[in-house]
């Protein structure tokens, strides 16, 4: 009878314990996606800045353009431009306060693509073949920003995914569903280079 009270009360705190490794390791991989996440946001950050510091000075802090004024199409790339650079920072704030949220992950990518379209417009037509900085060296700059974020960009989707993996792995699927823990989405497109 002694051997049947040990497993009685043995079993029970084994499972506890390992219950209790099982959050703490699903709570540092959450953590680790934010850490990663938060060195991909510093910048994005620096992208949504060198976009409108690229704008013209009556769009700049604020100022919004006239509908009346959209009629030059040099002028309404301009505004689409600094319209999704609001967009894009609208999205990744958002973004920072739900890392773990797939339809925010995928609206972060959908934003940084408008954006990505509009300097691409707002290149092609509203920069003159003379102008200094040049739109080649305007485009060269982009690139580069765009390219300093991928190494940061693939960091952020290991952790993610590794901790996705984590939540769906049996038996810790189940505490991850006792305790709230969502998938988290990845940001595979963003900052592609074309």
């Amino acid at each position: 009878m002694p051997n049947l009270s040990l497993w009685i009360w043995a079993v029970p705190a084994l499972l506890f314990f390992w219950a209790i490794g099982a959050y703490n390791r699903l709570v540092r991989l959450r953590a680790g996606a934010r850490r990663a996440f938060a060195a991909l946001d510093e910048q994005l950050v620096r992208q949504i800045v060198w976009v409108q510091g690229c704008l013209p000075e009556s769009m700049r802090g604020g100022a919004q353009t006239a509908p009346a004024e959209l009629q030059d199409e040099v002028t309404a790339a301009w505004a689409l431009l600094h319209a999704a650079s609001d967009q894009f920072a609208a999205a990744l704030a958002h973004a920072r306060a739900d890392v773990a949220d797939v339809p925010t992950m995928a609206g972060l990518v959908l934003a940084h693509e408008a954006m990505r379209t509009a300097w691409a417009g707002a290149l092609a037509g509203a920069v003159a073949p003379d102008a200094v900085p040049s739109a080649d060296r305007l485009q060269a700059r982009w690139l580069r920003l765009l390219h300093q974020s991928l190494p940061l960009r693939a960091a952020f989707n290991e952790a993610a995914q590794a901790y996705n993996q984590a939540i769906a792995q049996f038996p810790a699927s189940f505490i991850a569903r006792l305790a709230g823990f969502k998938p988290a989405g990845t940001v595979t497109r963003l900052a592609e280079p074309r």
